[in-house]
């Protein structure tokens, strides 16, 4: 049985973010960041000269430029197999200053732009965790960090509804995923690494939004300082997974977290992280995790890559693939990441439906999405 992320479908969610699109804090005065050709970083070359007989090494500098960054990123976009293959997607990269590079790739003679409205499933994770840490300014207690690093126990959840009406807390009385219900406590889960969605259901309602409806929460969640307004809105009472945005507005998020408005996110990025990886020696108390496994307690059936989960986000620090981004990968292949170095972000944005439940794991959204991203990312820094 596979552990389903519930959003509601696209043709639903266009009404509903409606008051979402690129426009008021979807932009800022970074965002029109030029790349032409300015340097982002440089590289060094030696230069060698002979003075009588002795030898002196002068060092003279080569620029990397914003468009060789482009350049290199564009190329893995539209020539790499692991991108090509994708259904239609748009990317970009950034800094703390605003967006430097974008492109588009995939199939499809419809590609999704900057401004292309989707639910992003489990890339809400990141922006819930976010408002938990912002409102307590950092100072998280223990049942907090297990809520957020997915060890808490709640892990018989299994979707909510979208109707009209449904509450955090109503959600939760729902039929759970094997028998129960959504908000069932198990015993012999609890301290073990079970990614799904119960775990900051149970959180909201801990924290007084139990009541709330899809659009008490986006009220809830942009009252939080420093989290941008008209970015996100909710289009299911998922915290783990209900969040409808686009590239420009998780962008601008993301961007918020690296030039420090939301000062204490960029602080926790990492801490508290927790191994992940099942089915091997090296990591005890896993479960489940889907960067490895298509269900709880499967075999490794979609990769061997051991890394960790910190607060609402995964630590891609595998020791043989890993280069240390912070990331929260979504159901349908929505990819956001900021670096390890905290200089960086980007934004892999697609909605990619007809793949989700593929009878082979490896092609799923989720994975696919993250494999292109990754190598994007590293096409781009990697100069």
């Amino acid at each position: 049985m596979r552990v389903r992320v519930g959003l509601c479908g696209l043709g639903a969610l266009a009404g509903l973010l409606a008051g979402c699109g690129g426009g008021g804090d979807g932009t800022d005065a970074g965002s029109t960041a030029s790349t032409d050709g300015s340097t982002t970083s440089m590289s060094q070359a030696a230069a060698v000269r002979r003075i009588g007989t002795t030898t002196t090494t002068t060092t003279a500098t080569a620029t990397v430029t914003v468009s060789d960054r482009q350049a290199a990123a564009a190329k893995v976009a539209t020539t790499d197999p692991s991108c090509t293959g994708l259904t239609a997607f748009y990317w970009e990269i950034g800094d703390k200053t605003g967006k430097l590079g974008s492109g588009q790739g995939g199939t499809g003679t419809t590609k999704p732009t900057a401004t292309t409205l989707m639910p992003v499933a489990s890339a809400s994770k990141w922006v819930y965790a976010s408002t938990v840490i912002e409102a307590q300014k950092g100072v998280l207690s223990a049942d907090d960090v297990s809520f957020l690093s997915m060890r808490s126990g709640y892990t018989n959840f299994n979707d909510c509804s979208s109707a009209t009406g449904t509450t955090v807390s109503s959600c939760l009385t729902a039929a759970g995923r094997l028998s129960g219900t959504n908000g069932d406590y198990v015993a012999d889960t609890a301290g073990q690494f079970y990614y799904g969605g119960g775990h900051m259901q149970v959180h909201a309602v801990k924290r007084g939004w139990g009541g709330d409806t899809t659009s008490a929460l986006t009220t809830a969640l942009k009252s939080i300082k420093g989290m941008p307004t008209n970015s996100f809105n909710y289009t299911n009472v998922q915290l783990a997974g209900g969040v409808g945005t686009n590239a420009t507005n998780y962008g601008l998020f993301l961007r918020r977290v690296l030039e420090g408005t939301l000062v204490q996110t960029a602080s926790a990025l990492g801490q508290h992280a927790v191994c992940t990886h099942p089915n091997g020696s090296d990591c005890a108390g896993v479960i489940f995790s889907p960067i490895n496994q298509s269900r709880p307690g499967g075999p490794n059936d979609i990769s061997n890559e051991s890394w960790h989960y910190s607060l609402g986000h995964w630590v891609e620090d595998d020791p043989t693939l890993g280069d240390g981004a912070f990331s929260s990968p979504g159901k349908f292949g929505f990819y956001p990441w900021i670096d390890k170095s905290k200089t960086w972000y980007g934004v892999l944005a697609r909605y990619d439906a007809t793949n989700v439940y593929n009878s082979d794991p490896t092609k799923t959204p989720y994975n696919t999405s993250r494999l292109c991203g990754r190598k994007i990312r590293q096409a781009w820094m990697n100069l």
